[in-house]
């Protein structure tokens, strides 16, 4: 019995003899109504024309992409190549300037300057916070 000749007879069960629906033949045949006919010549059709390749196709493709992997792979190294040169020639002209050399000396006064201020005020506020605390010692 197939699965919708099972679920007809389930609810002829449910429903009773007292359904509208005409009594259908049981000969033992699976129902095939799920799809009309002219739905299942299409399906048959649609698998008779086959939309695989064959191997040699497959392996030239392969072959194609390897080639194409190969030549992408080729262009990143080239890049890399090139990036790393540009990177080493920055770093060489600006080492080619000594280790004192500075293009704003005055900011680096300025920062100096700065950091000097921040110490001297940071003692104060220690020194203040430290001379309004009372030490108690117990020489007992």
């Amino acid at each position: 019995m197939g699965k919708n000749q099972a679920y007809k007879a389930m609810q002829r069960a449910r429903l009773g003899s007292s359904s509208a629906a005409p009594e259908e033949i049981e000969d033992g045949m699976v129902d095939g109504s799920f799809h009309s006919p002219e739905w299942h010549a299409a399906r048959l059709a649609s698998l008779k024309t086959s939309h695989t390749i064959t191997w040699e196709e497959f392996k030239k493709k392969q072959k194609e992409d390897e080639v194409r992997k190969g030549e992408q792979e080729a262009d990143t190294n080239r890049m890399m190549r090139e990036y790393r040169a540009q990177l080493d020639a920055e770093r060489a002209r600006k080492l080619a300037h000594g280790r004192n050399y500075s293009s704003s000396k005055s900011s680096h006064k300025k920062d100096r300057k700065d950091r000097d201020l921040k110490k001297r005020s940071s003692k104060k506020r220690k020194v203040q916070y430290y001379s309004k605390q009372t030490f108690y010692l117990d020489w007992s």
